[in-house]
């Protein structure tokens, strides 16, 4: 099975009879130990609840990067509907010899006027037949086409019989789903099934699938797992990613260039994440000029006791936490680089805690 590493995106491309994993630069990681940590880091980003122990099986077994991801979301998506598919109501028109629900003037007069054994009946009826099974429901007979896995064939063939009174859909990534607290164990599957139907791509020559491309933006995915890896490290601390609401200019007529940090720590530590490789053999150590800049707006609007740059340790650093520490002139407001090891998922909490709570 090829493979090749790239800095800003990973994930992985299958066509027929190959398929090619996209692995992060995670230095000094053995190849099993990054698929782990990317599958860790997966799980996390898409809240899927998964024990370290599957992570180590999942991330050293001789399947595909898909195929992982197939067993990851065909799992967590069973043991979803065991408890059983979501349903609504849905208004039904029906002609029966009994009244059930309310009876339809107008179309009884005008179709079974003389009739008293044929009613023309609106109620309201309980079904799973709802868009946001539609779209479950693709993914799994979608995948089911692609797996090359027994194990992942025989969990998908379990799925489409428990959607067996769920209609196909059309067109899957346009139906509209209504997501809220009665379907919230859904609201991840959702995102992730749309995560695999929007991942299919389709020969431009005869119309065939011919395989699926799941790619994920580095540093979308290290700002997303750092955040939600935050949110239970410091539990019950108040937590905000990507927050919003403050602005680099106020004027009276209008606020100009809002400010989005990543991760919002008590209201005065603001985080930002950044998948870059530092250098520690220069004065800068490798960190960007408008990221500093960017973080010097965020504290002046927010007013922060300190200011973090968070990026991925790797072997030429330090342990990983604080790597450097200033201030920024003429304040108070305290600027840190730090990093954190993705290549030991169970350190990483451990390590967030130490970064937000390392003395002024």
């Amino acid at each position: 099975m090829p493979s090749l590493r790239a800095g800003q995106v990973v994930g992985v491309l299958t066509v027929p009879g190959c398929s090619i994993e996209i692995l992060p630069k995670i230095g000094g990681e053995e190849h099993g130990a990054v698929r782990r940590a990317l599958v860790h880091m997966l799980a996390v980003a898409w809240g899927v609840p998964i024990a370290d122990s599957e992570a180590a099986l999942l991330g050293t077994q001789r399947q595909d990067l898909l195929e992982i991801l197939v067993r990851l979301f065909a799992d967590t998506l069973y043991s979803a509907v065991r408890r059983g598919l979501p349903h609504r109501y849905r208004l039904r028109e029906e002609t029966l010899p009994l009244l059930r629900g309310k009876l339809d003037m107008r179309r009884q007069l005008a179709s079974h006027a003389f009739r008293s054994d044929r009613l023309a009946c609106t109620f309201d009826e309980l079904s799973v037949d709802t868009p946001l099974n539609r779209v479950l429901k693709s993914a799994v007979v979608r995948l089911a086409s692609a797996t090359r896995s027994s194990v992942n064939s025989r969990r998908l063939s379990e799925l489409s019989a428990r959607f067996e009174f769920v209609g196909d859909s059309l067109d899957p990534l346009r139906e509209r789903v209504r997501l809220d607290r009665t379907n919230r164990a859904f609201h991840r599957l959702h995102n992730l099934a749309r995560l695999f139907l929007a991942g299919d791509w389709q020969s431009t020559t005869t119309g065939g699938s011919e395989g699926i491309a799941l790619l994920f933006p580095m540093n979308d995915l290290f700002e997303e797992f750092v955040g939600r890896s935050m949110l239970v490290a410091l539990a019950p601390r108040s937590v905000l990613l990507q927050h919003r609401g403050h602005y680099a200019l106020t004027g009276q007529h209008s606020d100009l260039f809002a400010l989005r940090p990543d991760i919002v720590v008590d209201d005065d530590i603001l985080i930002d994440t950044k998948w870059k490789e530092l250098n520690p053999h220069e004065s800068t150590v490798g960190v960007d000029q408008a990221d500093v800049y960017q973080m010097l707006a965020y504290a002046r609007a927010y007013e922060a006791q300190r200011v973090v740059l968070l990026y991925p340790w790797h072997e030429g650093l330090a342990n990983p936490g604080i790597y450097r520490s200033w201030r920024i002139k003429g304040t108070s407001t305290r600027f840190d680089i730090a990093t954190v090891d993705v290549g030991r998922p169970d350190s990483v909490q451990h390590v967030l805690r130490s970064i937000v709570v390392a003395s002024s």
